[in-house]
């Protein structure tokens, strides 16, 4: 297959370049739908300023010829210690997003997630890479969870993420004002974006109906899901009946890696550890939950301090590599990277999404020299130090 060149790389110099690019292509309401947070936005600031307040202190004349950003999570080796959360909306910022994603994710060797919401069925995004994570959002109904595993499994599914920070229907005010809403309504707002962004509507809205159909939310059950347009679609999400005894269910029948995503709490670590939860994955859903949670890179180091075996990653507020370095310097063992990936594959499909993942691997050689370390894990090397804020004594 002959992948689509991204023209304006050059000028795409780091993740955040992708926004504005993307926006120029995007309906607002799917753009807003990406950027947006709860409440204020506070958690979703609070996630990215957590970073800021860290700096490492470099070694230099070590030698570092020999370095390598490869890292082992659980029991794969990948290329660096990043990689691509899940986003069910993936397929509808781009055409055959999913795919794209768990393609290029797969030739640059990191880690992707395939959300449960999106429209492309699992099965199809497994065969081209075999290696994808998936991220489920289960009710409290063993039924639906038994037969969702049981897909998986016959799919060839190795690694399972359960959502598990969503008990009820998120309400996000930027992406309500804008128009989004699921199920999707063709509103006079939302045909009048469409109308200024023909890119959008002919390469990928017009060239997934004429392939797909109707576009469906293809994997949160063990059949076919709803499609976009029917009331039914307001049901899918997280169940505020879900608990513990759930995760303890999955774990007697799921015989993969299983991760739990969301967690803030020492204590919901400790207890995903004691159910026999193989990692979590530290994170507020990016800011777009609640305004009132902690940025997950402040609850790291607690977390790390009460299960100190545990395979802990951490997903939101990372936008270089140099912050995964600095979550790794923390407590973590690799990082998920969410919203920069959907506008880079919003922005040149595959080739947007290649191009974004060679921008963190360049950066996290380069901050590897610069700071003196030999391989991610040596952030670890107590070299990490809070970094002064402005009018502070010395």
């Amino acid at each position: 297959m002959t992948k689509r060149r991204l023209r304006s790389a050059g000028s795409i110099l780091n993740l955040e370049d992708f926004a504005a690019l993307a926006r120029r292509r995007l309906p607002r309401a799917f753009a807003a739908y990406v950027s947006g947070g709860a409440g204020d936005g506070l958690s979703l600031a609070a996630a990215r300023e957590a970073f800021a307040r860290w700096c490492f202190v470099p070694r230099v004349l070590r030698g570092t010829h020999d370095r390598s950003s490869r890292a082992r999570i659980l029991g794969r080796d990948y290329a660096m210690p990043i990689g691509i959360s899940a986003l069910g909306a993936s397929a509808v910022l781009a055409y055959d997003g999913d795919i794209a994603m768990a393609r290029a994710a797969f030739e640059a060797g990191v880690p992707y997630q395939l959300s449960a919401n999106s429209i492309t069925p699992l099965e199809e995004v497994i065969a081209v890479n075999p290696h994808a994570w998936f991220a489920a959002y289960f009710p409290a109904d063993r039924s639906t969870i038994d037969g969702v595993l049981a897909r998986l499994a016959r799919a060839g599914f190795g690694t399972l993420v359960i959502t598990a920070d969503v008990p009820v229907a998120a309400f996000r005010e930027p992406e309500t004002r804008a128009g989004y809403a699921m199920p999707f309504r063709f509103a006079p707002r939302i045909l009048m974006d469409i109308v200024l962004s023909p890119r959008w509507f002919v390469g990928t809205a017009l060239r997934t109906f004429f392939r797909r159909g109707v576009p469906h939310i293809a994997n949160i059950a063990a059949t076919r899901g709803p499609h976009v347009f029917t009331r039914d679609i307001g049901q899918i999400g997280g169940a505020d009946r879900f608990t513990w005894e759930d995760i303890r269910h999955i774990r007697a029948q799921w015989k993969g890696r299983l991760v739990l995503k969301g967690i803030l709490s020492p204590e919901d670590a400790r207890q995903a550890a004691q159910d026999g939860v193989d990692a979590v994955i530290v994170s507020s859903h990016g800011g777009r939950l609640s305004d009132c949670m902690i940025a997950p890179l402040d609850a790291l180091p607690e977390i790390r301090a009460a299960c100190p075996d545990l395979t802990i990653l951490l997903d939101g507020g990372v936008r270089r590599a140099g912050d995964a370095l600095k979550a790794i310097a923390l407590g973590a063992d690799g990082v998920f990277i969410g919203r920069p990936f959907f506008f880079a594959a919003a922005a040149g499909g595959e080739a947007g999404i290649g191009h974004a993942l060679r921008l963190l691997a360049r950066e996290m050689d380069r901050e590897l020299a610069f700071l003196g370390l030999l391989t991610p894990l040596e952030a670890r090397d107590n070299r990490l130090r809070r970094r002064e804020t402005p009018g502070t004594a010395p």
